[in-house]
Parts: C-alpha cells; sequence; structure tokens
C-alpha cells in the first residue's frame, strides 16, 4: 500500500473517520485546477486529470473514465488501490458504493472530505441519500486531510491579473453590473454570490493565469444592489485595481466565508450549487433563503457581443494557421521523421505559441493515433505514446487561448494510405457535421432537433457517437463553457444568436480508429426568422479521405466554398511553400 495511503489512514482513526472523499476539483469546482489542488494525485499517484479517490480502513479505490483506463491501471499498480472504471457495467457510482459501505458496517458511520473541494450539490445529495438511513451517518468537512499527509505541497502563488480592454470585451463592467443587479431585482433577492472563476472574470474583464488553461484568478464576488465585495488571495492584485473599478471593494479571499455566515436574517442569496462549494453552501445562516440557479453571469457571458465575435474570428484565423502547418508538415515527413503522439502535440503547440498573441492552450492536446484515437477524449502520456506511423488516421483535438479568443478544433489527419472504409466512415462523418452546419432552426424547434438530423445521417450508415454534438466556448476564457450545448436528449437552455459553440460528430471503431471533425460556430439570425451557424474554425477537411460520391450536390458545393474560404483567408499569413501546398488540399472536389 502506497506510504501516503497508510498516512491518510492513521489521520483517519484519530479523526475517527470511516471513508474520506477526494476528488480532483478546487475551491470553485474548475474543470482544470493549479497544482495546489492536486491532492488525489499526491495520495493515489494517478495523474489523469480526473478522477476521484475514496480510502476507508481496509480498502481504497479510484474511480476515472474511458480517457484514463490504461494510464491509471499503470500508474496504480502496485499501489493497493483498486481501479473503478467509470461507465463499465457492474461498477458503481461513487455515491451508491459508499451506500454499500454504510450498509454492511456494523456501527455508526463517518464520512469525511474537505468541503471546500466538494459542490454544494454533491455534499447535499449524498446527505439526503443516508438522511432517512437506519445508521447515523455524520460528515467531517472541516478537515484537508491529504493536505495534513502532503508535507512539501506546492503553494499557490497568484499570477498577474491583465485587463481586457473594453475594445476586446465589448461590455464595461459597470454595465454588466448593472445588468446582472436587473435580474438579480427579477428574481427578488438581495445578494449574488458568484463562484465560478469565469463569471469572475467575465464580470471584471479581468484575466490571470491561476489555473491550467484557463485564463482566470481565484476570487469570489459577493454583489448587492448598493455594493461590490472581491475577495482575492495576497499578491492577486498587487497594483490594485485599474481606476474603473474604483467601485469594487477588494477583501481578503477567506473572508468570504465569514460575510456570508454575517447575512442578515430574511434576506436571499443567489448562489449556483454546482460550484459554490460545500463549506461556503454550510455558512449561509438558517434565517436566509437561497436561490439556486445559474446565475446571471453565467447566462450572459454566453451570449457573444460583437467585440467578443470579432476577437473569437481572429483567434480562429491565427489558430488556423498554426494547424494548417502542423497538417502540412505531418505529411511532409511522414515517411522521414520519426514521430509519436506527445510530439505531434509538442509540434502543434510550438507552432501555436510562435505567435506573439497565443498565451497559452486552452486543454492538453489529444492526439490519438490508430486505435488511440477511437478512445474519445484520449491523452497521450509517456505510459500510452504511440508511434504515428505513415498510414491510417490520426485524431488531433487541441486549442489555443489568444488574446482576443479561445479555439477548439479537430481534425482527423491521413497520414498515408486509407483502408475504404476509414475513407466511408470520414465521409459519413463530415456529412453529418454538415448537416448543423446547414442547419436552420425555426423558432418552434429545440437544439435536440439538431442533433436529431446530425446523427440520422450517421445513421444510414449504421454510425454513432456517444458523446455530446457541441459545447460552449468561453471569450478568452474556458474551451468548455456550459449552459449553452447541444446533446440528443438535453434541451435545457436554448440555442440563441451570439452563442460560440462547437460542431464534432465523430465515430470511434474499437481497436481500429477515430474520427471525429470540430469546427467552432457562431450562431446568428439569418433575417427570415430562423438561426444559423457559420464556422469561425479556418482549416480544411481531409481531402485524401473524402468520398466524393458519397455528398450531395448542397454538401459538396459547402464544402468547396468553405475550401475557399478557408485558402483566401489563410494564403496571405503563410509562406509561399505551404500556401502552395494549402492551395492544393482546397481546390474544388
Amino acid at each position: 500500500m502506497k506510504k501516503e495511503i497508510v498516512e491518510l489512514r492513521k489521520i483517519m482513526a484519530e479523526e475517527g473517520i470511516d471513508a474520506y472523499f477526494v476528488p480532483s476539483g478546487d475551491f470553485h469546482g474548475s474543470e482544470y485546477v493549479n497544482e495546489f489542488f492536486r491532492t488525489r494525485e499526491f495520495l493515489s499517484g494517478f495523474t489523469g486529470s480526473a478522477g476521484e479517490l475514496l480510502v476507508t480502513a481496509d480498502g481504497a479505490w479510484l474511480w476515472t473514465d474511458g480517457r484514463y483506463f490504461l494510464q491509471a491501471a499503470k500508474q496504480l499498480e502496485g499501489s493497493g488501490i483498486e481501479l473503478m472504471k467509470m461507465g463499465e457495467e457492474g461498477v458503481p457510482s461513487i455515491g451508491d458504493f459508499i451506500q454499500q459501505l454504510v450498509d454492511s458496517a456494523d456501527h455508526d458511520y463517518n464520512i469525511g472530505f474537505d468541503g471546500r473541494v466538494v459542490s454544494s450539490k454533491f455534499s447535499k445529495a449524498l446527505k439526503e441519500r443516508f438522511s432517512s438511513s437506519g445508521k447515523k451517518v455524520s460528515f467531517s468537512i472541516e478537515k484537508d486531510l491529504g493536505g495534513e499527509v502532503w508535507k512539501d505541497r506546492p503553494q499557490i502563488r497568484p499570477s498577474k491579473v491583465w485587463e481586457l480592454p473594453v475594445s476586446s470585451a465589448g461590455i464595461d463592467t459597470a454595465d454588466k453590473i448593472k445588468a446582472v443587479r436587473a435580474e438579480m431585482k427579477s428574481k427578488n433577492t438581495d445578494h449574488l454570490l458568484v463562484t465560478d472563476l469565469m463569471e469572475s472574470a467575465w464580470l471584471l474583464n479581468l484575466r490571470a493565469d491561476d489555473i491550467l488553461y484557463t485564463p482566470v484568478f481565484f476570487s469570489f464576488i459577493l454583489l448587492t444592489q448598493d455594493t461590490v465585495n472581491l475577495y482575492v488571495m495576497d499578491g492577486t492584485l498587487a497594483d490594485g485595481l485599474p481606476e474603473r473599478l474604483s467601485f469594487v471593494e477588494v477583501k481578503a479571499y477567506d473572508d468570504i466565508y465569514k460575510d456570508i455566515s454575517a447575512l442578515p436574517a430574511g434576506s436571499t442569496l443567489w448562489l449556483d450549487p454546482v460550484t459554490c462549494n460545500c463549506a461556503l453552501y454550510d455558512s449561509v445562516p438558517d434565517g436566509v433563503s437561497i436561490h439556486e440557479a445559474l446565475t446571471p453571469p453565467a447566462l450572459m457571458k454566453i451570449i457573444k457581443n460583437e467585440a467578443e465575435i470579432k476577437g473569437m474570428r481572429r483567434a480562429h484565423v491565427l489558430d488556423g494557421v498554426a494547424v494548417t502547418k502542423l497538417i502540412k508538415w505531418l505529411k511532409d515527413t511522414s515517411l522521414t521523421l520519426p514521430k509519436t503522439e506527445l510530439s505531434v502535440s509538442a509540434k502543434l503547440k510550438e507552432l501555436r505559441l510562435s505567435n506573439k498573441e497565443c498565451f497559452d492552450l486552452s486543454f492538453e492536446t489529444i492526439a490519438g493515433y490508430g486505435p488511440n484515437g477511437a478512445i474519445i477524449h484520449y491523452e497521450p502520456t509517456p505510459e500510452t505514446d504511440a508511434e504515428v506511423k505513415p498510414e491510417g488516421f490520426l485524431l488531433v483535438d487541441s486549442g489555443g487561448q489568444y488574446t482576443g479568443g479561445t479555439t477548439d478544433i479537430t481534425r482527423t489527419i491521413a497520414l498515408g494510405p486509407l483502408t475504404e472504409e476509414m475513407k466511408t466512415d470520414y465521409t459519413y462523418v463530415l456529412k453529418a457535421h454538415l448537416v448543423m452546419a446547414m442547419f436552420r432552426l425555426a423558432p418552434d424547434m429545440n437544439s435536440c432537433e439538431i442533433d436529431k438530423a446530425v446523427r440520422a445521417e450517421m445513421n444510414t450508415a449504421g454510425l454513432g457517437f456517444n458523446h455530446g454534438l457541441s459545447h460552449g466556448v468561453g471569450h478568452v476564457l474556458s474551451v468548455h463553457e456550459g449552459p449553452s450545448g447541444i446533446k440528443k436528449d438535453d434541451s435545457s437552455y436554448p440555442v440563441k444568436a451570439g452563442m460560440i459553440m462547437s460542431n464534432e460528430p465523430g465515430v470511434y471503431i474499437e481497436g481500429g480508429f477515430g474520427v471525429r471533425i470540430e469546427n467552432m460556430v457562431v450562431f446568428k439570425n439569418d433575417g427570415e426568422g430562423f438561426i444559423v451557424n457559420e464556422p469561425l474554425t479556418c482549416v480544411p477537411y481531409e481531402r485524401e479521405a473524402i468520398k466524393k460520391e458519397l455528398l450531395t450536390d448542397e454538401q459538396l458545393r459547402y464544402v468547396n466554398e468553405y475550401h475557399k474560404w478557408v485558402r483566401e483567408t489563410l494564403t496571405p499569413l503563410l509562406d509561399d511553400e505551404t500556401a502552395s501546398w494549402l492551395a492544393a488540399e482546397t481546390a474544388e472536389l
């Protein structure tokens, strides 16, 4: 058993804790986290970005998804920690598993976790599960036991906050707050608690580098009709706030708990239970009513204004230059230069960062060759890094953070000879992609209609995919932005003009190959009562994989027009050799 788990168990015994839960998140429910919050990684040895650890006196289990089964199995080997493969038959959820532990215990049960890194939504569901249990189940949420074991834990060193100019943001903070307050008034709420880091950054038109891949800073905001309190760590605002934010009162980061606990009885607090942590939620006094819902900033920021859309257009053009150069490099060197998935990822990062307007990736590059491309959202690691050969498909899903916008693109690249099956499957994925690209959404339709039409195109060939069709993307923020998105069974939030989302159908042949084609698109009104979308992503499709005879005349026309736009847009930004190659790649089919 890993010595870290042994040490944790000693502390658990001293505290009277039967089961201790360690998730992957931070105090704000962020998708990517600062090194300080990698407690689960420290305790288990598993380095994947998604995983949840549960430890008892005589067992330890780690849940993760299909992206990490191979990596987790290797990294957990000899640790005494059992791998729980999420989504596999017979593997219970963490909640169900804890229920089994409680039911089998011959004593009252105490469950522990650091309440600051567990969402109030998860905590409430767990507590409600045991509210009518025959056994007494208690919760210890005040201590970070993993942190007590982690003696040399890296500290959070706040990054330098920088301003997003109003010319890029489009709307000044004062006007955003005015709109937020109007929404608060309409819901009869006195206080708004902003816990999501993207929402705080958007509201204040500020960015930073406190967590991986997402330009935000650790903060909470507590807002009323008269005040705006910003809670940040020491060093976050070394130079103070800009003059335009003089109405914002800056407070110590941890003071949010004290101030929430002091809210007056009879008042109403608006918060999002997904990003509000359990400890903060439990600080709310009994006499305060809680309105649990997505916050106004969450819903406002998904509708991009003209300045944001302009910045996103430029970011995607610059990104198109980098990805186009990568594709040419892969094809030029397929027979001469040894490559692996990780070396391809490194080359693409180099190409992106060579542009001064790109300051980071927007997520870890997914480069899956052959069978690895069939693992949805696979990420290459030293344990899984495959040789990239001059044949078959390489699936590359990647993105960048630019000063004007955030990008996300997937291209499936032919590195040499393809089988007929590969070409057929690629073409049907392209046809499905084109269905969304050309879809006209009527006022009486919901987004599920888009998903239904896309999947119907693939069903004709007996193909399909088990992930969402679309997700939202932030403006110089998170590459995954909710609540906007398109899924086959979820139309909880309607598609609106101004949203920027992905169009990414795929097919995944286990043990063979994967195909995914992803463009970012912006939705707009067509002037005739319909909502349509136009592409932001500016990179050619894979010409060698397209079976022209499977495309309709309308689909063929769209591809040719798209390729013409890509060629005319990128050519002035490319060297002569790359421009000549692009001209051939985008010639009429």
